[in-house]
């Protein structure tokens, strides 16, 4: 694991993974990219995200100590915070949705301790007949 130290204050350094760091100079970048797109100064952006113009900059250049919600909020000014969101969704989250498929259980038992029965599928008809009542019976 490459490991990369950048000083969070003076005197103080910050171990980062050379990925993140590779992560955080991206996002920066991305979003001075998306300012200057915009024809927003950095002193622009600091001011509608309600940071300072030094802030902006370190956020810019990728700093660690930067505040994700810092991060988050010139997403939002910037029109981008919707994309981030739905990156980031459960549903779009393959390994996480692998990882609770193997942790579902083989058979599922009544409290009586019998089987449940699995029902057969629909055929075509009875989609149509169930079309007009969905909840009926639930």
């Amino acid at each position: 694991m490459h490991v990369i130290f950048r000083p969070k204050n003076p005197g103080s350094r910050v171990a980062l993974p050379r990925p993140v760091d590779r992560a955080l100079h991206r996002l920066g970048q991305d979003i001075s990219t998306a300012r200057r797109v915009r024809r927003l100064s950095q002193e622009d952006l600091a001011q509608r995200i309600g940071t300072s113009l030094s802030t902006v900059r370190r956020m810019e250049d990728g700093y660690p100590g930067t505040a994700l919600h810092t991060f988050l909020r010139a997403l939002h000014v910037l029109g981008r915070l919707d994309d981030v969101m739905k990156v980031m969704a459960t549903e779009n989250d393959a390994l996480g949705m692998e990882l609770v498929r193997e942790q579902l259980p083989q058979r599922v038992r009544t409290s009586r301790g019998s089987k449940v029965r699995v029902a057969r599928p629909a055929t075509a008809k009875e989609d149509a007949a169930d079309d007009t009542d969905e909840l009926k019976g639930f």
